[in-house]
Parts: C-alpha cells; sequence; structure tokens
C-alpha cells in the first residue's frame, strides 16, 4: 500500500505504545497480506451492491493524530451527556484514546491491549491470529491488524457474574481525511456473565462552505472508520451486548464484529446503526461448542443519503447448537439498505435449529432495501428458516387507528415505532430503551408513511 498506511507508520504505531515486538510483527504480516490480496470483485453477491474502493485509505487518507481531549470541542452540556449515567450502570467513558470517566471496580477488567499483550499475551495473540475469514473479508480486516490504535481489552473472569450493566462509551474526534482503526477484545470466562454496552460516537467539524447533507454524498469528505470487535465466550459463559453505533453524517464505516461461543455458552446481541454516510458491517457468529446459542437481533435507522449494507454469517460447526436473528430497518428519504444473510451448517453440526429474518420499512418513496438470504447445509436432521419483507406502513393498520380517533400521522409514528419495538426491547437496560425510543421518535419525518 502507498501513501500514509506504510511500514514506516507501523513503526510509529508500535513505538508510540510501547508495544511487545510480537505484536508490531503481526502488524506487518497484516500490511504484507493486505497488500498481496485484490479488493472484493464486483461478482462477489456480498459486497458488489456497495462502493468499497470507498473504504480504501490509500484514497487520500492519513492516520488520525493522538488528539487532546479538549479537541472534541464539546459545550458542558455535551459533555455531561457524554459522562452522565443514564440509570445504574457501570459507566466507562474513553475520548481520542484518554479516559473522561475510568474503569472502576466492578468485576470486569478493562485495559489497553498494549498493557494486556504485555501481561497476558497469549489469549490476546489467539484472538488476534484467529482467521476463517473469506478473502474478501481479509482484505478489509487487514488494514485493522495491521493499524489499530486505542485498542481496549474486556475481560470477564471465570465464574464470575457481574450484576450491573457495563456502558462503554467511546467518542472519536476526527477530521476530514482521517482515519481511525478501533478495537475491542472481550473475553467471558466460563460461567461467567455480563451485561455490556458499547457506544460509538464520533465528531468532525463541518466542511466550509458544506451543508451535512453534502457530506453524505461527497466522495472526496469525510473520515474513515475501520472497526474490529471480537467476543469470545468460554464454555457455558452468558452474555448479553448491544453495540450502538453514531458515527458523525461524514463517515465511512467498515466493521467486522465476531462473537466466538464454547460450549454451552449462550449470547443475546443487538447491533443498532444510526449514523455514517456509508456502512459496511459483517457480524459474524461462530457456534464452537455443542449447546451453544445465539440471539442476534439488528436495527438500521436509515436517513438521508446513507447507505447501509450488513452481511450475517451464523456459523454453526458443532450439534445441538441454535441460532435466532432478527434483522429490521425502517428507512426514511433516499436512504438504502442491503442486508445478506447465510445460514452456514457444518457436516458435524447435527440438530442443528436456525432461522433468520429480515423485515424493512420503508418511510419514503425513494427509499429503497435489498434482501438476500442464503443457506449452506452440510448436515442432515437439521431445522432452518429465513423469512424476509419489505414495504411501507401498511395502510390497513393506519386506517384502523384512524378509525378510532387517532391522528394519521400519530398513527404512523404508533406503527413505525412499533416496528422498531420487537429490537428495542432486547436492549437489557431499560433507559438506554427510552432514550433510544425518544431519539429515534423524534427523527421521524411527518411525511413518514
Amino acid at each position: 500500500m502507498t501513501g500514509a498506511f506504510t511500514i514506516d507508520t507501523i513503526e510509529e504505531i508500535a513505538k508510540r505504545l510501547r508495544e511487545p515486538s510480537w505484536l508490531t510483527e503481526l502488524r506487518r504480516a497484516a500490511l504484507r497480506t493486505h497488500t498481496e490480496l485484490p479488493w472484493p470483485h464486483p461478482s462477489d453477491d456480498i459486497w458488489r451492491r456497495t462502493n468499497v474502493s470507498l473504504l480504501d485509505p490509500g484514497r487520500g487518507f492519513s492516520p488520525a493524530e493522538p488528539a487532546l481531549l479538549q479537541s472534541l470541542r464539546l459545550s458542558e452540556v455535551e459533555l455531561a451527556g457524554l459522562t452522565r449515567p443514564l440509570g445504574d450502570e457501570s459507566l466507562l467513558v474513553r475520548a481520542n484514546g484518554a479516559w473522561l470517566v475510568p474503569p472502576e471496580a466492578s468485576g470486569v477488567m478493562v485495559e489497553e491491549l498494549t498493557a494486556a499483550a504485555r501481561a497476558k499475551p497469549e489469549p490476546i495473540r489467539a484472538i488476534l491470529e484467529s482467521d476463517g475469514l473469506t478473502e474478501a473479508e481479509r482484505k478489509l480486516a487487514s488494514l485493522n491488524a495491521a493499524f489499530h490504535h486505542d485498542d481496549l481489552v474486556v475481560r470477564v473472569p471465570a465464574g464470575m457474574t457481574v450484576e450491573r450493566p457495563v456502558r462503554l462509551v467511546r467518542a472519536f474526534s476526527i477530521r476530514d481525511k482521517e482515519a481511525i482503526f478501533p478495537m475491542t477484545l472481550i473475553t467471558v470466562g466460563a460461567g461467567g456473565s455480563v451485561t455490556l454496552i458499547e457506544e460509538s460516537i464520533s465528531f468532525s467539524p463541518p466542511a466550509p462552505g458544506a451543508t451535512q447533507a453534502e457530506t453524505g454524498r461527497e466522495p472526496d469528505r469525510g473520515h474513515l472508520i475501520n472497526n474490529r470487535i471480537e467476543l469470545v465466550l468460554e464454555p457455558e459463559a452468558s452474555v448479553r451486548y448491544v453495540r450502538l453505533q453514531r458515527w458523525d453524517a461524514r463517515a465511512r464505516e467498515f466493521l467486522l464484529q465476531r462473537a466466538t461461543l464454547a460450549k454451552g455458552a449462550s449470547l443475546t446481541m443487538a447491533n443498532l446503526t444510526l449514523g455514517a454516510a456509508l456502512s459496511k458491517t459483517h457480524v459474524v457468529t461462530k457456534l464452537m461448542g455443542p449447546g451453544a446459542s445465539t440471539k442476534i437481533y439488528g436495527f438500521v435507522f436509515g436517513h438521508g443519503r446513507q447507505h447501509v449494507d450488513q452481511h450475517t454469517l451464523q456459523d454453526h460447526h458443532s450439534p445441538h447448537t441454535t441460532s435466532d436473528l432478527q434483522y429490521r430497518a425502517a428507512l426514511q428519504d433516499e436512504s438504502r439498505m442491503v442486508y445478506t444473510g447465510l445460514i452456514r451448517i457444518a457436516k458435524a453440526a447435527a440438530q442443528t435449529n436456525a432461522y433468520q429474518a429480515n423485515h424493512n420499512l420503508l418511510l419514503s418513496r425513494t427509499a429503497r432495501a435489498e434482501t438476500i438470504p442464503m443457506l449452506e447445509i452440510l448436515a442432515d436432521d437439521v431445522q432452518c428458516k429465513h423469512g424476509a419483507s419489505i414495504g411501507p406502513v401498511d395502510d390497513e393498520q393506519a386506517f384502523y387507528l384512524m378509525s378510532r380517533g387517532v391522528p394519521r400521522e400519530a398513527a404512523q409514528r404508533l406503527l413505525v415505532m412499533g416496528f422498531i419495538e420487537p429490537v428495542l426491547q432486547q436492549i437489557p437496560f431499560a433507559p438506554l430503551q427510552e432514550r433510544l425510543r425518544e431519539e429515534i421518535e423524534g427523527c421521524l419525518h411527518n411525511e413518514a408513511g
């Protein structure tokens, strides 16, 4: 790769972070991998609906420099909104690589990756070296492996039950044509239990003379985020995880989010996508041990000219595993949602039960959605089902509410919020549920439906 993303950049990052030599060597190997691999081919059904070149940092981007907290330029009200708990959660807030609200004693250990890699290198190294990705995924993910920074390791010890929800807020101040490569590694020991909420926010100063709508469709503006989230659940671990994305309207994101489950582990995960001009997300759940189970929920609220492309993989490797996936999108203005979902069942994964559903609500005549379900089944004695829908607000349901005295606009809003509610109900923290209801309803246009 040419430009700012070279071996010299890696050496500079490694020196600044004072990381162990083996971690730096993994970075070098990742850059070699990225250089050798081709970009995803337009014939690849999972990639062809998104202009992947917009996710290439080699197109004039530079690594974001370590910034002072003051560079966020937040008002006292905005700062209080970041740092004030919503309820009784254990709140951690990180801004531009430094703690605004540091970790407290809660049973969950949160530390920077470099420190964790020095203290206990083998678990970290095993996660970083794990593969199983497609060639196209490796092309993008290798960029994060090479240039990652501001990385956190979240650990729950074996047998530990964390009673209070842990809410981790990460904020970034990023200028136009800068790129960041955050990483979060989450491990939950055998029999451990935790509720973890991870919120991601970015801010950028407006370009001179440009409106927010213009920046969303201007290819030479905006910042780039190449993100990686790994969840590793050891035997019988139980995790409730929420990822809330509020990237700036200028942002372009690639996210690899992967959960690996051992025997008897259970994961309930909700991903909510509210921001970014362009978002390409791959959510992979690997059920490696017998009896592992996942419930995966997703919600996309599209507005403006947002382009959201989400791919999910329910990857069953062992018998008696279950996965239930439900993704929903509410799209207004000229936003677009692309969903591709693959259920893959290995030959050894007999008596597996897998379900996949994707439902899209079009709130304007110019919003668009595509849904492509896929199955790859190599085992007998399994149950696999999928369902999908795309359409506007149901006129009959709206008429029913209006016939009982509900004004048309209020009826439409009720139906939209009812469509969203099954996903919001999966957020295991009531104050965040309520805040999201208010936020989403406040952004609905009067002409929704």
